[in-house]
């Protein structure tokens, strides 16, 4: 009896070790260096800050089409491409100035660009700005506000007095301001003075607005249940572009990271073999002009998305902040699909928070009642200037991340398959098991001679 019992558990821990072993050389090995080049490469000065309607972001649009062709994930609609129109910020070949002029129309002082003024991008629709005394002017400290016809002007000192921060541009609402100017608190004194001695300030900003079709990337691998709503993996890769003087804001962290972290999941993803529902793998465009590619994508498919799961990651790569679960504004800490995601930061003993935000590209689907969250390295002590660098990137939160979605990820579309989640455990265990009862085997077998 004791051999036909330690017969049985030997095969059961062979037929496990041997299984466990040809999942672990059929899983792809996530490599926290392959994202890291793929930020070096997406933030790099060649691509000029990948601001969506510019040349260099159709160029990262193709790249990551070209990744998921080696990948063989299936095109949406066949075509990777998913087009819609947006206005964008188009560089003139001109250049900015902001000067005083006196009452006989001569040059009191030109301001130097970048050391007492810049422009800030959100909002932007007016280049041009003319006014004096005679005008509709409000003024405190730190803020002047110009007010022409239709339009409002703000010329205001950051907080930290430097002008290195660029916004996102957003210029959908008519409402709000036309132009924003950064001024050191200097040059804000400086023209106030001016000002107030009836002189003329002149400022020109050589952007102006037009209307381009851009791209969302989408491709899919096709789940074991037609009916079954997808799973969505998915991150922005355009960020603000590069200022007036051709400073580059390279968006390492925000958002390469993001991008780069989903290029190398797919790759794990694909691995683990066909889902039991289709996983699509998204690169949004536009996100930096207030998510304007989640938010097409969002409704225009929003039929067929109706009961999906998404996962978006935006900001992968600082471990000097806890991995932020980030939520809708709607939703809380007892919100079902973000607690799914903290009990695996739990058991994976990953420090975590919440936030609770429409601030990245979750926000579209979560408006359409679609479980959705941003995984989110909340760093924002270099985000949307020119330090966003991948020197800043660090190889242990992106492995974090890694860590808690994988987990997340094979819950969802892969039915909990414990031989996925659990494989290397299986792998030891069983191959414990393999020697211990191959031991009492050959006990039993002398005992039996």
């Amino acid at each position: 009896m004791k051999k036909i019992f330690t017969s049985f558990f030997l095969i059961i821990s062979l037929l496990s070790f041997t299984y466990s072993i040809n999942v672990y050389q059929n899983i792809y090995n996530f490599n926290h260096i392959s994202v890291k080049n793929n930020i070096n490469y997406l933030s790099s000065e060649y691509f000029k800050g990948r601001l969506a309607g510019t040349t260099e972001n159709y160029e990262v649009t193709a790249f990551i089409k070209t990744e998921f062709q080696k990948l063989d994930l299936i095109p949406f609609n066949g075509d990777y491409y998913d087009p819609f129109d947006v206005n964008y910020p188009n560089r003139l070949d001109e250049n900015p100035y902001l000067k005083i002029i006196d009452k006989k129309g001569a040059l009191v002082k030109q301001y130097k660009y970048g050391i007492d003024y810049k422009e800030e991008m959100l909002n932007f629709k007016k280049n041009h700005l003319d006014f004096s005394s005679k005008d509709s002017i409000k003024q405190s400290e730190n803020v002047i506000q110009v007010t022409k016809g239709t339009d409002s002007f703000i010329f205001f000192t950051p907080s930290d007095n430097k002008l290195s921060f660029r916004s996102s541009f957003v210029n959908s609402n008519p409402q709000v301001q036309s132009m924003y100017i950064m001024l050191t608190k200097e040059a804000l004194k400086d023209i106030s003075k001016n000002i107030s001695k009836g002189y003329k300030v002149s400022c020109f900003i050589p952007f102006d607005i037009r209307s381009t079709t851009i791209n969302n990337v989408v491709g899919y691998i096709k789940g074991k249940n037609a009916s079954a709503a997808p799973i969505i993996v998915s991150a922005h890769f355009d960020h603000v572009g590069s200022d007036l003087s051709g400073t580059v804001y390279n968006g390492a962290l925000d958002n390469a990271s993001g991008i780069s972290f989903m290029l190398e999941f797919s790759k794990y993803i694909k691995s683990l073999g066909i889902p039991e529902r289709t996983i699509m793998f998204i690169g949004f465009n536009a996100e930096e002009f207030g998510c304007l590619g989640s938010e097409h994508f969002a409704q225009k498919y929003a039929s067929l998305l109706k009961g999906a799961k998404v996962y978006n990651f935006d900001m992968i790569g600082s471990s000097s902040v806890p991995l932020s679960i980030m939520g809708g504004k709607s939703d809380n800490d007892k919100t079902v699909f973000l607690r799914s995601v903290m009990s695996t930061c739990i058991n994976e003993k990953v420090d975590y928070n919440f936030i609770f935000e429409d601030s990245s590209d979750h926000e579209a689907f979560r408006k359409n009642n679609i479980d959705a969250l941003s995984f989110c390295d909340s760093d924002m002590s270099r985000i949307h200037t020119p330090e966003d660098k991948i020197n800043f990137i660090d190889n242990e939160a992106i492995d974090r991340c890694f860590k808690v979605a994988s987990k997340e990820v094979i819950k969802n579309a892969f039915g909990s398959n414990p031989m996925l989640l659990h494989y290397k455990d299986i792998m030891i265990f069983s191959g414990i098991g393999i020697v211990l009862f191959s031991v009492l085997y050959l006990i039993n077998a002398k005992k039996n001679l």
